[in-house]
């Protein structure tokens, strides 16, 4: 069960939903929100929500980019996936054309993020921790428990990069979507540099080799586009408060 909806801010879903459909290659539809007017993606590991902005203080404007922001569900709901296997036994996965396998979240120390987010994150991995170029960080990969998504990255900045300006921007909390092509990332890049998408060059980031989606604000929301993990050599090493 996710307790929690990924939401993603913006001043009109309803404008911003086709362009962020176009540069992911993904579909966006109008409803299944939790509020009126949203706009949903199916990302199989979880729903992300396009929905309007909400006004957390009367100086907190709409901006353009939008923010990402984890909203509580009373009773949890089971991701995409997991509904399709509970209702008629239609499975839908070979449509889904994009996974949401991590969720970065923005924090100053790693350490103590861990240990707040600690009762919603499963199990660290084996070379949990690492960095990510694409965002300037260090990062720590938890399995993502109650949380949407496979994953939750902690991010803590290394440079001046996109993450320390998230930061300044919106202080700790969702800030990066790493999200899996089902046809791979070597399709995925051809097929979006045909739509127009800029994107940065390629990095070992912590989930795998990855690239940016390079068309957004430095300060966020950060796409990270993942390649699927290749296979593992034998004797190498690889390198806000949520309620119910």
């Amino acid at each position: 069960m996710r307790w929690a909806r990924l939401t993603w801010q913006v001043p009109d879903p309803a404008a911003f939903a086709p362009g962020l459909a176009e540069r992911l290659g993904v579909v966006a539809r109008p409803g299944g929100g939790l509020v009126p007017d949203a706009w949903t993606v199916d990302l199989g590991a979880a729903w992300l929500e396009l929905r309007p902005w909400m006004r957390e203080s009367p100086a907190d404007h709409p901006r353009p980019g939008g923010r990402l922001v984890l909203e509580p569900v009373t009773g949890g709901e089971p991701a995409p996936e997991d509904a399709d296997a509970s209702n008629d036994g239609t499975h839908e996965s070979e449509a889904r054309s994009m996974r949401l396998v991590g969720l970065g979240w923005a924090t100053v120390e790693l350490d103590r993020a861990a240990e707040e987010l600690g009762m919603w994150l499963g199990d660290r991995p084996e070379r949990s921790d690492g960095t990510d170029p694409l965002l300037g960080a260090y990062a720590r990969v938890f399995a993502a428990g109650g949380l949407p998504g496979d994953a939750v990255v902690l991010l803590e900045p290394s440079t001046e990069g996109r993450v320390s300006a998230s930061l300044a921007r919106d202080a700790e909390g969702p800030t990066a979507l790493y999200l899996r092509p089902a046809a791979g990332l070597g399709p995925w890049l051809r097929a979006a540099r045909t739509r127009g998408v800029r994107v940065g060059p390629r990095r070992l980031g912590p989930l795998g080799s990855s690239v940016i989606v390079a068309d957004g604000p430095i300060s966020g929301p950060h796409l990270v586009i993942v390649d699927a993990p290749g296979p593992r050599r034998s004797g190498r090493a690889g390198a806000g408060t949520i309620g119910p």
